[in-house]
């Protein structure tokens, strides 16, 4: 399955934290090029967004505010993987999701924020229902 699910640090201190979401040097040659960012929200808890899959957009997800829970599915293989991202964990997580790779999040939390880059610009004909969660 296309995923990657990397932890790093949260820089904190009496006002809050910096956290560097994704920089050049993270990124493998072919995506280097700016693609789109945006943020997504769940206004209250059991709100799931997404339940799709892209045929060419990579995309890297970071949980900005509240907590998610995610399930992955590989079309090709089938297989399901399930994670939770929290913006209170010690480390900061990001989790980059490849094409033919089915995604859904789902708020666990009242709120929740998360930020998305991908690497071209998000496109209606690129996106495929596929219903994970409900």
């Amino acid at each position: 399955m296309d995923f990657k699910v990397e932890y790093f640090d949260k820089f904190s201190d009496e006002r809050g934290d910096l956290i560097v979401f994704l920089k050049a040097s993270n990124l493998d040659k072919k995506f280097k090029h700016f693609g789109q960012i945006y943020f997504v929200t769940f206004k209250k808890k059991g709100v799931v967004r997404a339940n799709h899959y892209h045929k060419r957009i990579r995309e890297w997800f970071g949980v900005v505010h509240g907590k998610v829970s995610v399930v992955l599915q590989d079309l090709e293989t089938g297989k399901k993987k399930k994670l939770v991202l929290d913006a209170k964990d010690s480390k900061y997580i990001r989790l980059e999701i490849g094409p033919n790779v089915a995604h859904a999040f789902k708020s666990i939390t009242a709120k929740a924020s998360v930020v998305n880059y991908t690497d071209q610009e998000w496109s209606q004909d690129d996106v495929f229902p596929h219903i994970l969660m409900k």
